[in-house]
């Protein structure tokens, strides 16, 4: 039953016209630098993209990424730590503790060691920083920390919380990290197969490190696999890894059979080459676009929630009925249960394809 018209109380439109996503947008505390921060004014004729001075300034979200980023080093350290005293004093581990390691051995066991094999543990450090990080701040972003804040301190302090990895800007950079792990990965892969005598080669049975290099067919450019070689010099292997790696980043359609005469080779060469090049720049396309739908999937999971939710919210204000109140509440819960499914999908699902890359660039059978 309605108590009055909702458009007679001031409360009620202020709500109704406040902005369902100002919850998720970054809100500015204070300018970090940049006031004097010229790189001279320029601009882009085709695409009309016009640079000039820039400024930064500290938001709600870099509050939140730091926040998430002082978590990971209580947290994990504090696991390592207990830990490395049951390794001294046998114990089962309890309480939180058993939670978390539950969780790094999933990740570690289910996700990354079927993808990465003897390799697994190069990598844990990086993948399980990301995985906790972006869990971290998707969980935070469910604490209305904002509100709690805003009433404790008598209504002074606003925007105090918020989703990190609703940001474009954060997710972005999380892609970034991921970019060069996949292909500084891929060049060390190389380097360590160069050192080894082993790159090249394609002992599947053997289980051990191989060293690949990438995407390609894990060959040398002259198409031999030069099994027993020995390995070279460390500072030779450093300037051919980067190299190799990029050759090998394509598949060579048409490279010659090894033991091909070298006749067979001349008139294959530039078949090869034309072709590796256009392929080439897909492989480039691609490397571009896998990060940026690691950036994409990320934003758009955890701010579509948000959204929503505050939408369902705001129902209760412009229906204004008990029947609206009582929906809205019990789809608020509804969908946070939800939400909070999402917040540990979202991070699982960025450290999976993460390590999906890193095993392509890694393993010459890629």
């Amino acid at each position: 039953m309605r108590r009055g018209r909702a458009e007679d109380d001031p409360a009620v439109l202020m709500l109704a016209a406040h902005d369902p996503v100002d919850h998720v947008l970054p809100h500015r505390f204070f300018e970090l630098f940049g006031s004097n921060l010229n790189f001279g004014a320029k601009t882009i004729p085709l695409l009309n993209i016009h640079f000039g001075p820039m400024k930064f300034y500290f938001t709600n979200h870099l509050l939140m990424t730091l926040v998430s980023a002082g978590l990971c080093l209580l947290i994990l350290p504090w696991i390592a730590r207990s830990y490395a005293r049951r390794g001294v004093e046998p114990s089962a581990p309890r309480g939180l503790t058993n939670l978390f390691e539950a969780v790094l051995q999933f990740i570690r066991l289910q996700v990354v060691q079927p993808i990465l094999g003897p390799r697994t543990d190069a990598f844990m450090p990086f993948l399980w920083t990301l995985f906790f990080f972006i869990l971290f701040c998707n969980l935070l972003g469910m604490v209305p920390l904002d509100s709690i804040v805003y009433l404790v301190s008598g209504r002074r302090l606003q925007h105090i919380g918020g989703t990190a990895t609703g940001n474009l800007a954060v997710t972005g950079g999380l892609a970034i990290c991921s970019f060069f792990a996949i292909h500084l990965s891929g060049v060390a892969a190389a380097y360590r197969g160069l050192v080894d005598g082993t790159y090249g080669h394609h002992d599947h049975g053997e289980g051990h490190d191989t060293g690949g290099a990438g995407h390609g067919h894990g060959e040398h450019p002259s198409g031999h696999h030069h099994h027993g070689r020995r390995g070279k010099p460390p500072v030779v292997a450093a300037v051919l890894a980067a190299p190799l790696y990029l050759w090998n980043f394509a598949p060579h359609v048409f490279r010659p059979e090894p033991g091909a005469g070298l006749l067979a080779r001349a008139a294959l060469f530039p078949l090869d080459l034309v072709m590796w090049l256009f392929l080439l720049l897909l492989e480039f396309l691609g490397a571009v676009i896998k990060p940026f739908a690691l950036m994409i999937r990320l934003f758009a999971n955890m701010i579509a929630g948000h959204i929503v939710l505050a939408s369902i919210l705001m129902l209760i204000f412009t229906i204004g009925t008990y029947t609206a109140g009582v929906t809205s509440a019990v789809g608020c819960v509804a969908l946070s249960c939800l939400e909070l499914f999402v917040a540990f999908l979202q991070a699982y699902i960025f450290v999976f394809l993460t390590t999906l890359f890193i095993g392509a660039a890694v393993a010459p059978e890629h």
